[in-house]
């Protein structure tokens, strides 16, 4: 119901109005309704329905309901919809000159009637969408009815008919229209996973493994070619990565999303910081009033094992939504690794394993207040306690060239505590009844990492007991506000936003002496750095025709930084500015087929802890050190993609990067020291395919495979960088056993790849699942098996080569179970701001 009044305002208004009381969308021509003004409509509480045919009677116009949709559209001259199909015996062979006949199914009103030809096949027609019945009959067959949905999709294409010997019984056979898997919007991609197998008894993050460009691993999720990504619920930024955002994706139900969205190259409204991407997960609308909760339990057995159990509850009323979220989970784990460092007459060779320990608990509360019909307040606080307790045993071997000159073996135990806080306040205010609002936010995040590193460094003439600890303060606090104006044929938005950072480290350096151990003030520092960030933007966007549609936006950002090192009497302080051009360009041709090109400029800064210059040992002579004059790396990015009747898809990018940073290693006699620079520019050219759709009713495929090229230049003329390819293919597949039960298997390969002066060795992963619900499906127990081959790559200098090679113990065996309890849609506060400088701190 909707309670609305018009007194001569234009019929815009009036669905914007509904819109506001309801989780309803409009969609229409606004050339065709702009002649619409000067309504007058009595205030009154109304149906949906009733009110939309008071406000279109006398009209040309007409209004039909798809999904959670209003299409607005004229009364004549609609597109015709065309079924075809093929009829077949129990043999599979062709019955020609079969009767069928559409026909109304409310009204039973004739459409059409036709014969199969001698192929058995047939082709139907009908005028407008609704609901039909398909019967189809033969001299000694039963009588086959079929009711029929006519939707969004124009051709609809039938599964082969089986009609049987007379003595069978009627069949009748139900087939609903479904958007397709994947659309394009003009700044992004949109993945249906309503209409996938994954849709139910999975977790989100089971489900976002069949999605395109995604790379989804408990490590945390990644875009092709990108890396890390940010992670959005209803176009909220969520403030979690790595293993603590996986842990909340396991939180959230398939069955409570509609869709997600991949933002391949973010528009002007969010961050120009990083290259990653984003990706905006569409909870489903119109949810009960209530509660609702889920608990959950996993077993986790690789060569330790582990477990992870959650705890979700979210409440909704007339005013208020809220979700409250904890995590409590123990994991045990054991890295093999090796580090070789050849050259032609003195490699150092080390390998060793670490035994890591990491208990922790994370917990989320949010709230959302509506305090009346255009203003609403809320809070999002986040904490996480954790610590990771490491054991490592490392052997190096310094070799001459007649044979081993010295060995070193060395013990650490490290610990990592961590505590960290984030708070996130909110205010939306809707200025008219036409869509206009201005958000306002203000975030705080906090955290306190420490590193006690306790190692002993032992070899035939050395021995040395060190304690080398690292203590850091990080406080960040933004505030932002967005301005968003529809108007008849644009919408622009515009914000501004100020973050400032501030960062405190202590590295103190111990040498056990005596029974105790004694401060060496020459590896030992302090470093204080301070940063603000000032951003504006302005975007538009606008509907050019039936067919075209633009989206441009300017970004500027401008940085003051200022480091300084006490220990070093060291200074560094630093401005700069820089705008951030963004442009997008969609055609939409016939049928589902859209063409799409973007641009964009982004920045990427360097973590806080990569500015400070002191160093961090991991043995007596390997140490690494960071740099306080690093410069932010920039990249120019363009795309053009084509999708093709909503299942093919296919992406041509590239992407210009200057001042690209990274990690250097350099050899001065026994010492290994890595350290931050800016050394490269890139140029990357590739391709990305992806095909997604159902096979069959009970089996979904989602293939895809991707291409770069990218060409490098170094500043540095000991790092010799090389021209190079990489190529990688993934294949997932999900079924349908029954509606209780489902299953998945995929597998991905990331073949030999080259870039920059970095070499990476081919790898591969295999997963596969199951999920069983029972007791009503509020009970569901769950299964997955991972494999995935070790992590190896060479860096190549000019004088030696630096190879790594890293066994994450991937063979992986998951056990779990989650219970559902309340009312299945109800949805708590899901609301978040952008805060995306935490992410710097981490």
């Amino acid at each position: 119901m909707v309670t609305i009044g018009l007194r001569n305002e234009s019929l815009a208004s009036g669905l914007k109005k509904i819109e506001q009381q309801t989780s309803l969308r409009f969609y229409y021509r606004k050339a065709e309704i702009k002649s619409f003004t000067n309504l007058t409509l009595p205030e009154a509480t109304r149906t949906i329905e009733q009110t939309l045919r008071e406000l279109l009677q006398n009209t040309f116009l007409s209004f039909r309901q798809v999904e959670g949709n209003i299409l607005i559209e004229r009364k004549i001259a609609q597109a015709d919809y065309e079924i075809k199909g093929r009829v077949v015996d129990i043999n599979h062979q062709s019955l020609a000159f079969a009767n069928v006949m559409i026909k109304q199914r409310a009204t039973g009103q004739l459409i059409q009637v036709a014969q199969t030809d001698t192929g058995g096949y047939f082709r139907l027609s009908a005028t407008e969408q609704g609901d039909y019945l398909i019967r189809i009959s033969e001299v000694s067959k039963d009588t086959l009815s079929l009711a029929l949905t006519l939707g969004d999709i124009k051709t609809v294409q039938l599964p082969d008919i089986i009609l049987f010997e007379s003595t069978r019984q009627l069949k009748q056979v139900t087939i609903t229209s479904r958007r397709p898997v994947l659309e394009r919007k003009a700044d992004r991609w949109i993945f249906n996973l309503n209409n996938t197998i994954m849709a139910n008894g999975f977790s989100l993050f089971e489900a976002l493994q069949v999605a395109p460009f995604l790379k989804v691993s408990d490590n945390g999720v990644s875009m092709v070619g990108k890396g890390g990504m940010g992670v959005m619920v209803n176009e909220k930024i969520i403030y979690l990565s790595g293993a603590d955002l996986t842990n909340y994706l396991k939180t959230l139900r398939s069955e409570s999303v509609e869709k997600i969205e991949i933002v391949t190259n973010p528009p002007a409204k969010y961050e120009a910081q990083g290259n990653a991407g984003l990706i905006n997960i569409v909870l489903k609308k119109n949810e009960s009033l209530g509660w609702r909760g889920s608990v959950s339990s996993s077993l986790i057995q690789r060569t330790y094992s582990s477990y992870n159990n959650n705890l979700a509850l979210f409440y909704r009323s007339e005013k208020l939504s809220s979700s409250f979220t904890v995590n409590q989970s123990n994991y045990r784990s054991i890295i093999k690794e090796s580090n070789d460092i050849v050259d032609k007459l003195n490699p150092i060779l080390g390998s060793g394993q670490r035994v890591t320990t990491s208990p922790g608990v994370q917990a989320g509360l949010s709230i959302d207040y509506k305090l009346n019909r255009n203003n609403n307040i809320g809070f999002i606080y986040n904490l996480s306690d954790s610590k990771s307790l490491t054991a490592l045993n490392n052997k190096t071997s310094y070799h001459t060239g007649t044979g081993i000159d010295s060995v070193l073996n060395t013990t650490a135990s490290i610990s990592r505590p961590l505590f960290t806080q984030t708070l996130n306040t909110y205010h939306d205010l809707k200025i008219d009844t036409a869509g206009k609002k201005l958000s306002s936010s203000v975030s705080f995040f906090t955290s306190r990492p420490k590193i006690r590193n306790d190692f002993v460094s032992e070899s035939e003439n050395t021995y040395a007991s060190v304690r080398n600890n690292s203590v850091s303060s990080y406080n960040i606090w933004s505030i932002q506000s967005d301005l968003t104006l529809p108007y008849k044929w644009v919408t622009a938005e515009t914000g501004v936003k100020f973050a400032n950072f501030n960062n405190g480290a202590d590295v103190a350096y111990y040498n056990y002496f005596r029974e105790k151990f004694l401060l060496d003030e020459t590896r030992s520092n302090e470093f204080n750095y301070t940063e603000n960030n000032l951003a504006s933007y302005v975007s538009i966007e606008s509907e050019l025709s039936k067919k075209w549609t633009g989206k441009a936006g300017l970004r500027y950002e401008y940085t003051t930084m200022d480091g300084y090192s006490p220990t070093l009497q060291q200074r560094s302080k630093r401005s700069y500015g820089a705008l951030f051009p963004t442009a997008y360009l969609l055609y939409k041709a016939t049928g589902n087929d859209v063409i799409s090109l973007s641009y964009s400029r982004r920045i990427n800064r360097p973590g806080l802890n990569f500015l400070n210059p002191f160093a961090f040992y991991s043995n007596i002579y390997s140490y690494s050190v960071g740099n306080p004059l690093l410069l932010p790396s920039y990249s120019n990015n363009t795309e053009i993609s084509y999708l093709y009747k909503g299942m093919l898809s296919f992406t041509a990018f590239t992407q210009h990067s200057s001042d690209v940073f990274s990690s250097i290693t350099t050899i001065n006699g026994p010492s290994v020291i890595s350290k931050i620079e800016n050394y490269l520019s890139q140029d990357n050219l590739g391709a990305y395919l992806s095909f997604n759709r159902a096979l069959f009713k009970w089996w979904d495929n989602s293939t895809s495979a991707s291409f770069f090229f990218t060409s490098s230049k170094s500043k540095i003329q000991n790092i010799p960088t090389q021209n190079g390819t990489s190529t990688s293919f993934s294949i997932n597949n999900s079924f349908k056993a029954t509606p209780q039960l489902g299953f998945y298997l995929n597998y991905s390969k990331n073949l030999p790849s080259t870039s920059g002066n970095v070499y990476t060795y081919s790898q591969s992963n295999l997963t596969a699942g199951t999920s069983l619900k029972l007791l009503n499906s509020n009970l569901i127990l769950s299964s997955s098996f991972f494999y995935g081959s070790v992590t190896k790559y060479d860096i190549r200098f000019s004088d030696f080569t630096q190879t790594v090679k890293t066994d994450y113990d991937y063979k992986t065996f998951n056990l779990g179970l989650t219970y559902l309890f309340g009312r299945s849609k109800v949805s708590g506060n899901n609301r978040n701001v952008l805060f995306d400088e935490k992410r710097r701190a981490q």
